[in-house]
């Protein structure tokens, strides 16, 4: 949801939340977003987002300039330094160096690292250190894809489990769970695969 005139006088009067998050568009240009929740023991609020923008390039200085600027829409005449208690970005060493930089424009500001970030980068680490398992996923839905005896057979083995997922690095978690699925079903795709080579289907 974008912030609205209406909606300023009603968040700027409350504590926010910060979410900031940076990314390429479709020609590769960083693009830095922002968004703005009201802290509310009550009730749960949808965060607005209150600024999107090209930056040159990505490093702490130009995403805490990048915050501090866009919360200028939100309080331009300042003074609310205070009412910012919470910062969500994903844990890249220019976030969490940015976070310690804007800890000295809002004093009450904690930092946190958002948790399917850091799931997204320990995924990224073991598919780093385990290169025959990352072959493995990479590889075992191109097996049956359009390959309808391969198909049979994988289904004369396991009738009732689907086909193997497949992996897509830019979609959060389809790694660990093609990795899950090749765990789970080890040893009936080892059978399936010395099937295929035994009919010579490979």
């Amino acid at each position: 949801m974008l912030l609205g005139d209406e909606t300023k006088p009603k968040t700027s009067s409350f504590n926010e939340d910060l979410f900031v998050d940076e990314t390429t568009d479709i020609n590769g240009s960083y693009i830095a977003n922002l968004l703005v929740g009201v802290l509310n023991e009550q009730n749960a609020s949808k965060p607005f987002l209150i600024s999107c923008k090209k930056l040159d390039k990505t490093n702490h200085s130009t995403i805490s300039r990048f915050v501090n600027d866009s919360l200028r829409i939100l309080w331009p005449h300042g003074g609310n330094d205070e009412k910012v208690l919470l910062l969500c970005s994903d844990a890249a060493p220019y976030m969490i160096k940015a976070g310690k930089t804007l800890n000295v424009f809002f004093p009450n500001m904690i930092h946190i690292s958002c948790l399917a970030h850091m799931i997204q980068r320990l995924a990224e680490k073991v598919r780093e250190m385990y290169p025959n398992v990352n072959t493995l996923v990479s590889n075992l839905k191109k097996v049956f894809l359009k390959a309808p005896q391969r198909v049979d057979v994988y289904k004369e083995i396991m009738p009732s489990v689907p086909l193997p997922p497949e992996p897509v690095l830019t979609r959060w978690g389809t790694w660990v769970e093609a990795a899950n699925f090749c765990a789970d079903h080890f040893d009936n795709l080892k059978i399936i695969l010395q099937k295929l080579e035994d009919k010579n289907v490979v």
